[in-house]
């Protein structure tokens, strides 16, 4: 019975996110998907995210345009002058990754992410963009993951000085389960190892 116990201590101890050398990491990549559903509420219709701030579009405008590489007939979410800044994603439940596709990327594009720690900020120097000058035929796909104990709370879209148009699209989440969740995960373990333990006992081997 104390190996159990042991067993479920441990799950409970890795299942709880650590604050020790807590951090955001920000680098270019991702994309991968499921694709979130963009609209004017937010992410999956607010489920994931709300939205505040920016405008949500579907068609080329005279100050915004379709980030170049984005899913056929997907929306794509816009901050600036015409459509309003800064533009605010807030998660409704504690976020680990986000990945997006940043479209038209130039020195006036501002990201800021909020943390459970921290806010951050980030340009597309920062990240090492290859092209920087507004190129609409050019999009990058961005990933940022927390470590344990950090999780994100928003994203921010605004230019500085406030000109043209950050757009962004096709956004990746992953969501840190719910404590219902991290229940049923620890469950599972002690499940596991209550088999594990009656199968040693039932393999031995009695001589006569």
């Amino acid at each position: 019975m104390t190996s159990f116990k042991t067993m479920l201590l441990a799950a409970a101890v890795f299942a709880v996110p650590s604050t020790a050398n807590a951090a955001l990491v920000g680098s270019l990549g991702g994309g991968t998907g499921p694709f979130r559903t963009l609209t004017s509420a937010g992410l999956d219709d607010g489920a994931i995210a709300t939205l505040s701030g920016g405008a949500v579009y579907t068609a080329d405008l005279p100050f915004a345009d379709i980030p170049e590489g984005d899913i056929a007939g997907n929306a794509f979410l816009a901050a600036g002058v015409q459509a309003g800044q800064p533009a605010v994603l807030n998660f409704t439940n504690p976020t680990t990754y986000v990945s997006f596709l940043w479209g038209s990327p130039d020195v006036y594009n501002r990201l800021s992410l909020t943390t459970s720690v921290a806010t951050y900020a980030f340009d597309v120097a920062s990240l090492g963009f290859a092209v920087r000058d507004g190129n609409q035929s050019f999009s990058q796909y961005v990933q940022f993951a927390a470590s344990a104990g950090e999780t994100i709370t928003s994203l921010s879209f605004s230019n500085a000085p406030m000109t043209d148009a950050f757009e962004v699209a096709n956004f990746t989440v992953t969501a840190v389960p719910e404590p219902a969740t991290w229940g049923m995960m620890l469950l599972g373990f002690g499940m596991v190892a209550g088999a594990a333990r009656y199968r040693r006992r039932s393999t031995k081997v009695v001589y006569a």
